[in-house]
């Protein structure tokens, strides 16, 4: 059974293994920007968030079966929301975690009088592109970088 809970920010390090799967991750799929996510270290991403007080950022985590197996991180500003990160284990996808995390954290956005929710998510993860348009998203802007 697939369990969401939000957590407090004090508490995030409890996603730290699969954040580092996710950075992985990132790193396998792209095929000219891995290195951007080589040099990531946990614990400096995720101080970026401690900006925000308890009631800008909600952090979830999914466990299935008792078994940690994804987290989301949003924050808000004003009227306008962004998801940072959503990551669900390898193993764990297509169990309907991630659509119940980003439903938790669009209708949070939401609640807060969002108007502008945003996500960046990397050209090359297709599957994850679909995911979110399935979702609402679709593509704004498209940025390109000189290798």
């Amino acid at each position: 059974m697939i369990i969401i809970n939000d957590i407090p920010f004090n508490q995030v390090s409890i996603i730290k293994e699969l954040w580092e799967k996710n950075k992985k991750y990132h790193e396998n799929i792209s095929e000219y920007f891995g290195f951007l996510y080589t040099d990531l270290v946990f614990e400096e991403r995720i101080n970026s968030f401690g900006i925000y007080d308890k009631e800008h950022i909600k952090i979830s985590i999914a466990e299935n079966n008792g078994k940690l197996s994804g987290y989301c991180i949003s924050t808000y500003e004003g009227t306008n929301g962004e998801t940072h990160t959503l990551h669900v284990d390898a193993n764990e996808r297509n169990n309907g975690i991630g659509r119940k995390l980003m439903e938790s954290h669009i209708n949070w956005l939401k609640n807060n009088g969002c108007k502008s929710i945003n996500i960046t998510v990397a050209i090359e993860n297709t599957n994850t592109i679909e995911f979110y348009k399935s979702l609402g998203f679709r593509a704004n802007t498209l940025e390109m970088k000189l290798t």
